[in-house]
């Protein structure tokens, strides 16, 4: 975390992002073994609805499947900063909702959802999550079931403009199956419901971004057959400019201050302190993984920029990157 003198880490003190993390991959590593000896059930990981009296609620959904790989330990190991940065552009009343989502036709735990919180609390909520790595193998996920589940069982009383950001790498499945629905949401459909629809129904409630891991490993600037399907299926969904496609986990937690910057308006405070704190070729993937969002015209204007948590003095000498 930043050296800067400014910093407070207020509940966060004494956090260390390189044992944090090192710790929760141990985690990652022994977690689903873990579950399944301790008997834990879906149900133990999925209420049957959540809700929050926060102004400004924040969800984050990550697919933990295996082709994922570091990235939600990467989030985990800097939770300090998503929520005390975080706060620089949602406010005080922020909380989070974790979630992760895998394949409901392979997977023990397909869904899962943890109640929103804000402060160290976040960090046992995120460990309450089983990293079972699997997927189904057909470059597809249950993301219609989350979706399903934060548009129907969540309730937001006092929301203003809640954000959701789906992190993965796959595409959807084009129809909400029935009995999923039942099982896993407690909701009940009649005819086909497409993943168009929900996705659709899940707009009406929430700002909807994808931070879209690539799917394969590719040269420069092109994408594999598998990744064009994916960005494709999910730009008629969501719409070019609310995808970012990130190369890499290291810069994640920055594209959703990003995202964070244009949903509020202040995306000029955000350059600023992204090029405060980053090298120029960090800065430089954060920028490509934004440019078709930050396109869009700014929701909210006239918003006075704070200081962030994170800025140094003028005069300061760059500490070295932690986040």
């Amino acid at each position: 975390m930043s050296e800067a003198g400014d910093f407070d880490p207020g509940p966060w003190k004494g956090y260390d992002f390189g044992k944090a993390r090192k710790v929760y991959d141990v985690h990652v590593g022994r977690s689903y073994d873990s579950a399944l000896k301790s008997n834990k059930s879906l149900e133990d990981v999925l209420p049957k609805n959540i809700s929050t009296s926060s102004t400004t609620p924040l969800v984050i959904i990550s697919d933990v499947t295996g082709s994922m790989g570091e990235w939600p330990a990467v989030i985990f190991s800097k939770l300090p900063y998503l929520e005390l940065e975080g706060q620089e552009y949602l406010g005080k009343d922020m909380e989070i909702s974790f979630a992760a989502v895998g394949d409901a036709y392979s997977d023990n735990y397909p869904l899962q959802v943890r109640p929103f919180t804000k402060g160290t609390e976040l960090a046992d909520r995120l460990k309450e999550l089983v990293i079972e790595g699997g997927g189904g193998g057909q470059i597809m996920e249950s993301y219609d079931l989350a979706a399903m589940y934060y548009s129907r069982n969540v309730s937001m009383p006092n929301a203003v403009s809640p954000i959701l950001i789906f992190i993965g790498d796959e595409g959807l499945y084009d129809f909400v199956d029935k009995d999923q629905a039942k099982d896993i949401c407690g909701q009940n459909i009649e005819g086909r419901l497409s993943s168009n629809q929900m996705l659709s129904e899940l707009q009406n409630k929430y700002s909807v971004y994808l931070v879209r891991k690539p799917y394969n490993v590719s040269s420069g600037d092109s994408m594999s057959s598998e990744d064009k399907k994916v960005y494709a299926q999910w730009e008629g969904l969501l719409g070019a400019d609310h995808i970012c496609n990130l190369p890499e986990a290291g810069r994640v937690v920055d594209v959703i201050f990003g995202i964070l910057a244009k949903e509020t308006g202040r995306v000029d405070y955000f350059k600023g302190e992204l090029e405060g704190r980053q090298k120029p070729n960090q800065v430089k993937t954060v920028y490509k993984s934004l440019h078709d969002v930050h396109l869009l015209p700014d929701k909210i204007k006239g918003k006075d920029a704070g200081k962030s948590v994170m800025q140094r003095d003028g005069n300061e000498e760059l500490s070295k990157s932690l986040i």
